[in-house]
């Protein structure tokens, strides 16, 4: 099939570059067939072009293919296929002005009839080339324009508005014109600051600014916007689907030009606008520089890398160039996942898997004296809130437990760095998972202060988003299904990050951290977990509390309305990350850790939960557990 497309404009163009140099001799040999010259020289003219003509047809043509003419899709043709053809009619007329010349001297030497040895006139070289680029751009032109119009001008339903004047937009603007089929019709421009209104662009008027959007919505009948700028600001974006919810017309994004072809742009690549986007903070540069690169040719060990952080956290270090990354978890399925998206092979040295418990820690000792990890990240714990409350051995025993399985074998085998992941749900706590990484984070720190090697860090955020457990994908299930949504409390607000921004932003803590430090990132404003549901409910075209209903169901065991990501006695102090801050947590004695260690490993075996909560309270005084809780664990 492709062959016969390049065939059929092989020919075309052959028939088009002949007509214009009949054209072109036509024109110079008009005037002789009038009687203004002997008929002896307009018959030389004739005989002259009826030779010159399939031999230069067949030059020009040649010299199209070898320009790559052909290679292109010719109802996509724009800029560049013309400026091949102009290219390829240079050289062409190049090689007809050199035959001017060289055939009156050959024509001299070797007895050439009048016809070949005379020169070729200046007007039909020139007439030729004018004639070759109209006809062979002019066919370009008649089969993009044939393209766009023979859909049915009704399947172009939606009216469209692109708010964007640069590159990007004109990009978005030229897809939505070469592809009426997919329903969108753009009736226009919205300019960022207005210095472009009232220009064209693909015959597409800018027609006011952003801040005209409402009325130009109205006006216009648009039915879909879409954002088409370089690195619009998360504000802006807000802003945009605020105008958008209100006028009840959806709103499409255009993902980063940066991440894109130019070239191979599409109506495909325009996605609807997703949650994330709204919620994340403005783009941070997920590279570690290199001198800052503390993890290339090291081994490097990932607890729990079959999760949402240590997953991603696993395809960051990969990027660092690690001598070999041990992938431990207890997750089989999980693991397995991971693993085969880093191209894992039995035979490759540089990645190991590890189905293995950290609780068990004759297990993680045989892994440990295997590998001998020079660096640690520690991402494995129990984090479901209510889960935790209902068996709060089970935290004890992994999170607590296991952390200092972790650790302790990091200062015992000689591990440069350990990084454990902790959580914003350890500052003042209300519940079990929470004060179980508090214990965990002062675990750390212990560690720290009889260290004699490894650097001890740990690291303090919020949700982020997308993780299993996390309610953004229970919303998103939640709408599928026809709702109703359900939130906990009005008032219920929660930080948020993106997973990559998490996971990038520990990797660059642990590149600056000093020992015994905890790093709290930089997780911007909460959002409020009721306008998250409206929002999305809004994002995928539903109106809240008439297409689907939100239901408050109340708090779960352990959770409270806000997070907070430090305590009232820990001093926050500015690192050279502007995301990333400082602080230490109590200095408890490596002595005093062991003491609590060994009483939690009693009461975890022994199952007893008012126990349990009465240890972790000694060990953390801010815990405040809910009086229901206690209540229920007690009876």
């Amino acid at each position: 099939m492709e062959h016969l497309r390049r065939f059929k404009w092989v020919l075309i163009d052959f028939l088009l570059v002949a007509l214009a140099l009949v054209l072109a001799y036509t024109l110079r040999m008009m005037p002789l067939q009038a009687g203004l010259a002997p008929d002896s020289e307009w018959k030389t003219y004739l005989s002259q072009a009826l030779v010159i003509l399939p031999l230069f047809s067949l030059v020009r043509v040649g010299l199209f293919y070898a320009f790559g003419l052909y290679r292109g899709v010719s109802r996509y043709a724009g800029v560049h296929e013309l400026r091949l053809v102009i290219l390829a009619l240079v050289f062409g007329t190049l090689l007809l002005l050199s035959w001017c010349y060289v055939a009156p001297l050959l024509g001299e030497r070797f007895g050439w009839p009048e016809f070949l040895a005379r020169r070729v006139p200046w007007p039909v070289v020139a007439v030729d080339w004018m004639g070759c680029l109209i006809f062979i751009g002019g066919a370009r032109l008649i089969s993009r324009l044939w393209y766009l119009t023979r859909f049915d001008s009704s399947a172009a339903i939606a009216n469209v508005l692109i708010i964007g004047t640069s590159d990007v937009g004109e990009l978005v603007a030229r897809n939505f014109l070469q592809n009426p089929q997919m329903g969108f019709r753009p009736v226009g421009f919205v300019d960022e600051d207005g210095a472009m209104i009232g220009r064209q662009i693909h015959g597409l008027k800018v027609l006011g600014e952003v801040e005209n959007l409402p009325g130009l919505i109205q006006e216009h009948h648009v039915s879909q916007v879409v954002v088409a700028l370089h690195k619009p600001s998360l504000q802006f974006l807000n802003n945009i689907v605020s105008v958008c919810e209100t006028a009840h017309v959806g709103f499409k994004i255009m993902p980063a030009v940066s991440d894109l072809m130019k070239e191979r742009i599409s109506v495909n690549q325009i996605r609807p606008v997703e949650i994330e986007d709204l919620l994340g903070r403005e783009p941070v540069d997920l590279t570690l520089p290199d001198d800052q690169n503390y993890l290339r040719d090291e081994t490097v060990l990932i607890t729990g890398a079959g999760g949402s952080i240590g997953s991603e956290l696993c395809r960051q270090i990969k990027r660092c160039h690690p001598s070999r990354m041990i992938l431990l978890g207890r997750g089989e399925n999980s693991i397995y996942e991971i693993a085969t998206e880093l191209k894992f092979r039995i035979d490759d040295p540089s990645l190991a898997l590890e189905i293995a418990d950290i609780q068990d820690v004759d297990r993680l000792e045989q892994v440990f004296l295997r590998y001998r990890p020079t660096v640690v990240f520690h991402a494995a714990a129990h984090k479901h809130v209510p889960l935790m409350e209902l068996h709060p051995e089970e935290a004890l025993k992994n999170n607590i437990i296991g952390t200092f399985n972790v650790a302790f074998l990091s200062e015992r085998m000689g591990v440069k760095r350990f990084i454990m992941i902790s959580t914003d749900k350890a500052v003042h706590p209300t519940n079990v998972m929470g004060a179980s990484k508090r214990v965990a984070e002062m675990v750390v720190a212990a560690l720290s202060h009889q260290s004699h090697g490894c650097c001890f860090l740990a690291v303090r955020f919020g949700n982020v988003l997308g993780s299993r457990g996390s309610v953004v994908p229970l919303f998103k299930k939640q709408i599928a299904a026809g709702g109703p949504v359900t939130v906990t409390h009005p008032e219920v607000e929660r930080y948020f990050m993106t997973i990559p921004e998490a996971s990038n932003l520990v990797l660059q803590a642990g590149a600056i951290g000093q020992n015994g430090q905890l790093f709290l990132l930089d997780m911007g404003e909460p959002v409020r977990i009721a306008d998250l549901a409206r929002r999305m409910i809004t994002l995928s075209g539903y109106e809240p509390g008439v297409d689907i209903e939100i239901s408050y169901v109340g708090m779960r065991p352990g959770e409270k309305l806000i997070e907070e990501l430090l305590t009232s006695e820990e001093d926050l102090a500015v690192t050279d990350h502007p995301k990333i801050f400082s602080t230490r947590v109590d200095n408890p004695t490596f002595e005093e850790a062991k003491a609590w260690l060994k009483e939690f490993d009693y009461l975890a075996h022994e199952g007893r939960p008012d126990a349990i909560i009465a240890a972790l309270r000694r060990v953390v005084p801010e815990y405040q557990p809910m009086r229901g809780q206690l209540d229920q664990q007690r009876a």
